[in-house]
């Protein structure tokens, strides 16, 4: 389990060093119009502290936490049919940069190939099945071979060599070539199918106000990538209710992130299946709700969520990207791979020594305060039998929103 490295005070001192302006200008390629209506509506809420809601509570079984069957299911009509995002354009930046992903059942190989494409293939040889690559990222150069009997792939997949060829009858090798999996980058970002065979129609999956949005953010410029996972004992849906509402930012965060955002106050919008979702700065009030609108830089003062279905969350700040992805291993155990990447120049040191500082900072939150209270302890409670439901009010709009998706989706499969 990772060593909680940062208190409360340490928290706070980044928080004041990633509230200051950057620039004065905001993020380069976000919509204004966009952020100004987000601004708007943040700072209307602001004074009552209220969230967007919905017009009603809701009450959630236990059992959708706990039933094998359930989860089941879930894995059945969700993850194995939905994309995962695999990395950003920059954690792959060359011909022969690969990625290993095996987090959602099928060995995964991510790679680009000579042309500048991505492709993704079944991180296994076509020969006996040996992995072609076994660490988590690396460069494989001008293609990969297995370590087990040197048969050889070029980065299209095409079966280039295998040793000892009289051996298989000089088989067809054009039949013998890598299993590919469908993928695809949309403005930085590397979606991959979690199985084999299985089509996506990609511009139904993102859809398209979530494609028109993508671009404002500039992912593909960013950099870092740092990653490291996080193991749970709890559902996934636990882990992914924590990232959709701020009403835990008074009460979970009080030492730290609450002396300064809005708690309890957040837009919702649906992006087709996906979500968005923002918070602010107490500042949005005290400094740009005093300002001319025709002067605002509303990213300086408002966090960016989505939630990109089913369990990816991109949180953006003017500093960095906050990455997170939920990952469902059993009914009682979730993983989180947790990322960050950086807006500003990391070859700057004062930059990089921020970069790390501030991954350590949210490394450190989640895990200290989001899961233990949302995750790991409510799991417990559920699985002991000591809940019978869970209820979600009416300012916990996203997570009612989510969980609708979800059971849509399951029934959708049967």
């Amino acid at each position: 389990m990772f060593k909680l490295k940062m208190s409360d005070s340490e928290v706070v001192e980044i928080m004041t060093t990633m509230t200051s302006r950057l620039d004065g200008k905001g993020i380069k390629d976000a919509n204004h119009e966009t952020m100004v209506d987000l601004a708007r509506r943040l700072i209307a809420m602001a004074p009552e502290g209220h969230p967007e809601e919905t017009d009603t509570y809701l009450e959630v079984d236990a059992a959708q936490y706990t039933d094998p069957a359930i989860f089941a299911a879930e894995k059945r009509a969700i993850f194995d049919r939905t994309p995962f995002v695999a990395g950003l354009s920059h954690d792959i930046p060359k011909p022969g940069d690969y990625l290993r992903i095996d987090d959602f059942g099928t060995p995964t190989l991510v790679t680009r190939n000579k042309a500048g494409e991505i492709k993704a293939y079944v991180n296994a040889c076509r020969h006996r099945g040996a992995a072609l690559v076994y660490d988590d990222r690396g460069s494989a150069g001008a293609g990969f071979t297995c370590p087990y009997h040197a048969w050889s792939y070029d980065l299209d997949g095409t079966l280039k060599g295998i040793s000892c060829n009289s051996s298989f009858g000089d088989p067809e090798k054009s039949d013998l070539g890598l299993v590919p999996l469908d993928a695809t980058e949309r403005h930085g970002i590397i979606f991959v199918a979690p199985k084999a065979g299985l089509r996506i129609d990609w511009d139904e999956f993102i859809g398209p106000k979530l494609d028109a949005e993508l671009p404002h953010w500039g992912f593909d410029k960013l950099q870092g990538g740092k990653v490291a996972p996080i193991p749970l004992d709890g559902n996934w849906k636990l882990v992914l209710e924590t990232f959709l509402e701020s009403y835990h930012f008074n009460y979970a965060h009080r030492d730290n992130l609450a002396q300064y955002y809005n708690g309890n106050v957040n837009t919702v919008d649906m992006l087709g299946r996906h979500l968005r979702t923002a918070t602010s700065l107490k500042t949005i009030v005290t400094e740009l709700a005093k300002q001319p609108v025709e002067d605002w830089v509303p990213e300086n003062y408002i966090h960016v969520k989505y939630v990109l279905f089913p369990g990816t969350v991109m949180i953006n700040t003017p500093q960095v990207l906050e990455f997170y992805q939920i990952v469902p291993v059993t009914v009682d155990k979730s993983v989180v791979r947790h990322a960050s990447y950086s807006r500003t120049d990391l070859s700057d040191p004062g930059n990089a020594a921020m970069y790390e500082r501030v991954w350590e900072s949210a490394h450190t939150v989640v895990q200290k305060q989001d899961f233990p209270y949302g995750v790991t302890t409510a799991h417990a409670a559920l699985k002991a039998g000591g809940l019978s439901k869970v209820l979600f009010g009416r300012n916990e709009w996203a997570l009612q929103i989510m969980h609708k998706e979800i059971r849509k989706a399951v029934a959708a499969a049967n």
